[in-house]
């Protein structure tokens, strides 16, 4: 049975409120993109926040939404969405930190479990509406009976959700006030995003974006934030001066790569002699494949900040896409160097040490995916390179188990099944490899017997 249009945007927001990045990604609903040096500038801004408001830094997890529409949003286990048209768009650094603090408030305040529970509510109902209408329909056999019914109770199960949300939407200001007072980060910024949204009220819906058909806006709410900026008393220019310089950084990168590269350099002139304009500069020239130029560029940023593991990371990409894979992994070894536990920098010098193919390059570059699988270990591109690095360097038994984790956590069960058992012919018995391969098998088989029973 199709689910109506309405119901069906209902939905696709809840999974997408209350499942996991995978979840979200598999479906095909968000695009994520990872950045080191973008999701640590958010971890500095977001650690005195969770810290004010008694949680740890350390459980939240960033995710990038590649989309140019202005949203956030916060799902179980401290997972942080936001979408790159949010970064982007917000010119101050204290609107991010504003609109992040809100988020933590839906967290702090059980938001997201309510808000689960209250979808699953609504979608119980929905059914025994359809329930109600097909028996109005076989009564009076007219089709436009059930669709009268379904549609009625429909719509009275969306703005009792909606009257739901802007509840907690409330105590979320609240709550963000409370954490921005206590880092001593005027609630501006907040305020200044709330009035982007004001100006979107009067448009269309299809025209609105998504932060605030799911962040309902109200007078009250914007009254509250106003008068709390007038009676604090904390100064806007109590924000970190280093946070602006990152800010200023990591749009010039979103522009950089997501932007025309002629849009970027006619943001970022010539004239613009600035870390940030030249970083930008330096992107959108490595897209337009004038890599001498782009080189000239990143070293100049180097001469200027050495030793930035981001600037550095930045030349090995440029160079290594190049086809120069050669004088690409001294940069990439360099921003590792710089910073050890960035996990993407690590997949970044292995890829280039498995193109180039040694025998003792493929021994370090398992060696940097190791690093990266310690700090991220349910990260699936990891387990693939490291397969690759095993494979080509003859250890078939460790390359299959590889395998099998990346299989296991993309979905591919009959392949996590497969080279399990591929890796299970070669391992050490008792081994952790050998005990882990025994685990991925079986539940690949269960997964398997599930999707079996359900056709």
């Amino acid at each position: 049975m199709r689910l109506p249009a309405v119901f069906l945007a209902l939905a696709m927001g809840a999974s997408a409120a209350v499942g996991t990045a995978e979840d979200a990604r598999a479906a095909g609903r968000i695009s994520l993109i990872r950045d080191s040096e973008i999701e640590n500038t958010i971890h500095a801004f977001a650690a005195p926040l969770l810290r004010a408001a008694d949680l740890d830094p350390t459980g939240l997890k960033i995710h990038l939404v590649k989309d140019a529409s202005l949203n956030a949003f916060v799902t179980h286990g401290m997972n942080l969405f936001l979408h790159t048209g949010l970064l982007m768009r917000a010119e101050d650094p204290s609107e991010v930190v504003g609109v992040m603090a809100h988020e933590f408030g839906h967290i702090v305040g059980g938001h997201v479990i309510l808000r689960e529970q209250q979808i699953e509510a609504t979608q119980r109902n929905l059914w025994l509406s359809y329930l109600a209408g097909a028996a109005a329909a076989l009564a009076t056999g007219r089709g436009d009976a059930f669709a009268g019914v379904a549609l009625g109770v429909q719509s009275g199960m969306v703005e009792n959700l909606m009257a739901f949300s802007r509840s907690e939407e409330s105590q979320a200001d609240q709550s963000a006030t409370e954490f921005m007072d206590k880092v001593g980060i005027s609630c501006a910024g907040l305020l200044k995003f709330m009035r982007i949204l004001e100006n979107q009220e009067l448009l269309i819906t299809a025209r609105q974006d998504p932060y605030l058909r799911t962040h309902p806006l109200t007078r009250d709410r914007v009254a509250f934030i106003e008068n709390h900026v007038k009676t604090a008393g904390i100064s806007e220019s109590g924000m970190p001066a280093a946070w602006r310089v990152a800010y200023a950084r990591l749009r010039a990168k979103l522009f950089g790569f997501l932007e025309s590269p002629a849009r970027t350099l006619q943001r970022y002139p010539e004239s613009d002699t600035g870390i940030p304009g030249r970083y930008g500069r330096a992107i959108a020239l490595y897209r337009q494949a004038d890599t001498d130029a782009a080189v000239k560029m990143i070293d100049g940023l180097l001469k200027d900040i050495p030793g930035d593991p981001y600037f550095l990371e930045l030349k090995g990409q440029v160079l290594f896409e190049a086809g120069d894979v050669e004088d690409s992994i001294p940069p990439y070894r360099a921003s590792v160097r710089a910073s050890p536990h960035d996990a993407p920098l690590q997949l970044g010098l292995a890829r280039a040490l498995i193109a180039r193919g040694g025998v003792a390059d493929l021994k370090e570059a398992e060696k940097a995916l190791e690093q990266a699988l310690r700090d991220e270990p349910e990260t699936p591109s990891y387990w693939k390179q490291l397969a690759i690095a095993r494979g080509r360097g003859g250890e078939e038994a460790t390359a299959s188990y590889a395998m099998a984790e990346y299989a296991l956590r993309t979905g591919r069960n009959a392949e996590a099944r497969f080279h399990a058992d591929k890796a299970l012919q070669g391992l050490p018995a008792g081994s952790p490899a050998r005990l882990r391969a025994e685990d991925i098998k079986a539940e690949a088989e269960r997964l398997i017997d599930i999707a079996k029973k359900k056709k």
